[in-house]
């Protein structure tokens, strides 16, 4: 399974990629199932690019 995705900061895109699941690791899973598999790799994928730095600040 192919599924293409795109990481916007605001309104931009700033990265589009496609990834990939192998047909054989959804086996016979339902869609629920299928749905949150693509959501896991997603989120690992999005995990590897985002690094958000904050410090508080002083008032």
């Amino acid at each position: 399974m192919r599924i293409k995705v795109q990481l916007s900061v605001g309104d931009q895109a700033v990265r589009e990629e496609e990834l990939t699941i192998a047909e054989s690791k959804l086996g016979e899973l339902t869609d629920e199932e299928i749905e949150q598999a693509i959501e896991i790799k997603i989120r690992a994928w999005a995990d590897k690019l985002i690094r958000i730095d904050w410090e508080v600040a002083e008032e």
